[in-house]
């Protein structure tokens, strides 16, 4: 596992636990409407677009253009422009001291990818990043946070912030680590999943956050799977192409743009030189997935950009910043909202031809038809559940007796639920049983996710009555913080159960 950059001294802890097996937990029931209240729906959808607009010469235009010189079609579909934004509304003053006023400002997400990338490569990419660092003023242009992904988990070493040094400092603090799962294939899937999830959590962390968000991924991104139906069965062909739906979305929605930098010699064979063509072809008005799934369509459908066959990783970065952060935001309402999970190819024109406007390509709308993605729909819970700073009573959790231990980077820690909110089903061979998913996270002072880890457990009792219910149960957990209890209120008598478990924590300052 990946060591993790030190903790801020407020922190939080979090905890989220959701029933698999059943969900006996309270609803809440809100006051009721009489009868024949007229209720009034509305829908309204606002599309942010963040154009880099380059002339022939590939450099960025940032000046001399106003709304009228954009054209947005949508499916072919004349649309009007809402608002717009030219390039200096979005430039932030190196000398002042807020991290990011307003939102407007973009802000950098480096993603350094243990997971697929090889030992050597992995070294050049944190001698490179370290180069383009050590290029930049001490007061960074914009905020900038530090993400590593690898064997086991998504790490966050340094949350944004526009100080050089401390991105620097969490840099240095990272250890190598061999790519185990790269170097065995068959964490193909795994590593597959993983790098989406990834994808996934960085979008719903940020949702909500104004401003355009840059992410830089500095490796070769997950792996490509080939839609081959001949190959894959049907079910699992729908499931993987609906999770990259879902993943273009979340990342569209949050106006995230990935920008993927591989490393190293140029690439040949294989994968990835599928890939790296992939990324530059035009696709027209068809669902980008339809065909296979790999990262360079994820940057042409955010509006990014794929570096390839070069090695001055450092420059790259720098490039990718700079034309996420040159940019022009249009808005526009659709005309067409029909939830049929179908492809809305979007184009951005301008009126000189010599000019080429870079954007994302499109979105996928909601699909009123579509079956319900119950891992999608857990990782969703779970991380608003870790993310937010409101209690969740429905299943009466606390968290207690957290000890934290630096020389191991782990902490120990109690879990309690009322066993009275849990419904437990009869197993085979004649006890009863619930299972539950238990998400621990770290969070700096900021509320930012710095690590996350979950593990299933099971609560098992030998006969059919839940009441007869052992003390407590043991098992490993993920990745910790300091602890600061909030607890909900509680009724007399109620029967409980503890957990215990080890997990990581980043070192601390006192």
């Amino acid at each position: 596992m990946i060591a993790m950059a030190k903790l801020c001294r407020t922190v939080l802890y979090a905890v989220a636990l959701c029933a698999i097996v059943s969900a006996g937990s309270a609803r809440a029931q809100g006051p009721q409407k009489p009868p024949g209240t007229p209720t009034i729906k509305v829908t309204s959808v606002l599309v942010f677009l963040d154009v880099t607009v380059l002339d022939k010469k590939g450099h960025p235009v940032v000046s001399g253009l106003t709304k009228d010189d954009f054209t947005i079609t949508e499916d072919k579909q004349p649309q009007s422009i809402f608002s717009f934004e030219a390039p200096e509304t979005h430039v932030m003053d190196r000398d002042s001291e807020e991290e990011n006023p307003n939102g407007k400002a973009p802000a950098t997400i480096l993603v350094l990818d243990l997971l697929n990338s090889s030992f050597e490569d992995f070294a050049y990419i944190r001698y490179e990043v370290k180069q383009f660092l050590m290029a930049q003023p001490p007061r960074l242009s914009s905020p900038t946070e530090l993400m590593v992904i690898g064997d086991e988990s998504l790490a966050l070493l340094q949350s944004y912030t526009r100080s050089r040094a401390d991105v620097l400092e969490a840099l240095d603090h990272l250890p190598p680590a061999l790519p185990f799962k790269m170097m065995h294939g068959a964490f193909f899937w795994e590593r597959f999943a993983q790098s989406l999830d990834t994808l996934q959590q960085i979008a719903l962390q940020n949702k909500g956050v104004p401003g355009r968000k840059n992410i830089i991924w500095v490796g070769h991104g997950g792996p490509n799977v080939y839609l081959d139906p001949i190959a894959l069965p049907d079910k699992l062909v729908d499931e993987i192409k609906r999770y990259a739906h879902s993943t273009t979305n979340k990342l569209v929605d949050a106006r995230i743009s990935l920008f993927v930098i591989y490393p190293g010699l140029p690439v040949r064979g294989g994968v990835m030189s599928f890939s790296a063509s992939e990324a530059g072809i035009e696709i027209g008005d068809d669902d980008p997935f339809a065909g296979d799934v790999n990262f360079g369509l994820f940057v042409n459908e955010t509006g990014g950009k794929l570096f390839f066959n070069r090695n001055d990783i450092d420059r790259e970065i720098a490039q990718s910043e700079r034309m996420g952060g040159e940019y022009y935001t249009l808005t526009y309402q659709p005309q067409i909202a029909e939830p049929d999970g179908k492809f809305r190819r979007i184009r951005v024109t301008l009126s000189n031809p010599n000019l080429r406007a870079i954007t994302k390509v499109g979105y996928y709308a909601p699909d009123a038809n579509a079956p319900i993605d119950q891992r999608q729909q857990k990782i969703e819970n779970l991380t608003e559940a870790v993310l937010s700073t409101i209690p969740f009573c429905a299943l009466d959790v606390s968290l207690t007796n957290v000890v934290q231990h630096p020389d191991t980077e782990t902490a120990e820690f109690t879990v309690q639920v009322s066993s009275k909110n849990l419904v437990f089903e009869p197993t085979d061979d004649g006890r009863s049983a619930a299972t539950l998913i238990l998400a621990a996270a770290s969070l700096d002072k900021y509320g930012k996710m710095l690590a996350s880890r979950t593990e299933t457990l099971t609560v098992q009792s030998n006969t059919p009555d839940p009441s007869t219910l052992p003390g407590h149960v043991k098992l490993a957990t993920g990745d910790s913080r300091a602890a600061q209890d909030q607890e909900c209120p509680r009724g007399p008598g109620e029967r409980r159960w503890r957990t215990h478990g080890l997990g990581r924590s980043g070192s601390q300052d006192d």
